[in-house]
Parts: structure tokens; C-alpha cells; sequence
């Protein structure tokens, strides 16, 4: 499974470097932890860097549910949207 998810991100962070719509270094440094080649605290780190200014964004909140559903292991909170 980490493998197959490794290759996703893989392909998305390629698309992202051809496309200037999609991000794709935070998707390769995705992918490398899913291959082995970084740690968690490194992507956690890296990724970070990376978000748009626009909180809410559907690339900020794709980015933070990877985070949290296959990198923390945890089940993200849904939200209603209301503060």
C-alpha cells in the first residue's frame, strides 16, 4: 500500500513540475517518505514550507489530509465550515 501510494504521489508531483496549476514538490517529498527515503519530521518540515497563502485552499486542504491521514495515522476532523 505505501508503495502504491508512493507512485500516486509520484505521478502527481511530475505533473505538478509540467503543470504551473499543481504544487509538485510537496507531492515528491510525499512520495519519498512513502518510498523510505526521508523521515516523517523532515516531510512534516518540508511540507509545511510549501502552503499557499490561502488557507482554505483545496490544494492547502489536500496537502493538510495527506499530513494527517498517512503521515500522522490519524483520521482528519471533518469540518462543517462554521467558526
Amino acid at each position: 500500500m505505501k508503495y502504491l501510494l508512493g507512485f500516486v504521489f509520484l505521478l502527481i508531483g511530475v505533473a505538478g513540475i509540467v503543470l504551473p496549476v499543481i504544487p509538485g514538490v510537496p507531492f515528491l517529498l510525499i512520495a519519498a517518505f512513502f518510498f523510505g527515503l526521508i523521515s516523517r519530521k523532515r516531510v512534516v518540515q518540508y511540507v509545511k514550507k510549501f502552503k499557499n497563502g490561502n488557507r482554505n485552499s483545496k490544494i492547502n486542504r489536500f496537502i493538510n489530509f495527506i499530513l494527517i491521514k498517512y503521515i500522522h495515522g490519524k483520521e482528519p476532523v471533518k469540518s462543517s465550515g462554521k467558526n
